[in-house]
């Protein structure tokens, strides 16, 4: 069944633009029934009129079909070129990531300002949504501002579960493992295509993040960031 977000208003669910724009595309029936996502909650809607396109509540399925992971998962994120910066935040929404941290390093490749970032936020969010819908997340994932990313090493003091996967941990062979904590947030950062510097990664250890090897062979940026969350998806689910 397909899935949409948007907001309720007097008992009605109101779609979003660019659900909207799906809808046309796909072009759904009357008396069809679909998924509506609001404030986390899900209903089954029935198709009631086409043009303009309507729909009525007919049940709260929330706890019935509920595929959010049971933990907040936090991704650190560089700032790649800009078609491996979509594709991250596309995939890590289908991997069940919560919140998103883009960040500017010492080697990241792709330099843009904050300001410059944020003109691009409309399409990000566009694709987070898209792919939200499309996964049947019940959530779309919260896009942070572009930050500097020393200063992200100091969030999420309480959870045990942080983890960086550094390229120089390769051949030590330390893994990602979840340990039993009273957070349910975990964190994993992933480097840009030029990697950490010793004292980027030797500042996130001193912040309590643990260091962590994706294998012995040298992935590139966008495919650590989907084997490490795949990681994690396997050990908690």
């Amino acid at each position: 069944m397909r899935r949409f977000f948007g907001n309720i208003v007097k008992n009605t669910p109101v779609f979003s633009d660019e659900s909207l724009k799906h809808i046309k595309v796909i072009r759904l029936n009357m008396g069809e029934n679909i998924e509506f996502c609001c404030n986390s909650k899900i209903y089954i809607c029935q198709v009631t009129k086409l043009k303009p396109f309507e729909a009525k509540i007919i049940d709260d399925v929330t706890e019935k079909v509920d595929r959010e992971l049971q933990y907040n998962l936090v991704l650190f994120c560089p700032l790649l070129k800009r078609e491996n910066f979509e594709l991250v935040i596309q995939k890590a929404t289908e991997l069940g990531v919560k919140e998103i941290y883009p960040y500017l390093s010492s080697r990241v490749i792709k330099r843009v300002s904050k300001q410059e970032f944020e003109l691009r936020r409309e399409r990000f969010e566009k694709i987070l949504l898209n792919a939200s819908e499309q996964s049947n997340r019940t959530i779309i994932p919260k896009l942070y501002p572009l930050e500097d990313f020393n200063k992200l090493s100091g969030l999420y003091k309480d959870s045990s579960n942080k983890f960086i996967a550094y390229e120089d941990e390769a051949l030590k062979g330390q893994k990602i493992s979840i340990e039993k904590s009273d957070s349910k947030n975990i964190v994993f950062v992933f480097g840009p295509e030029g990697g950490f510097s010793k004292e980027e990664v030797d500042l996130y250890k001193d912040n309590g993040f643990k260091i962590v090897s994706l294998g012995k062979r040298i992935l590139r940026a966008e495919t650590a960031a989907f084997y490490g969350l795949s990681c994690i998806d396997y050990l908690i689910e």
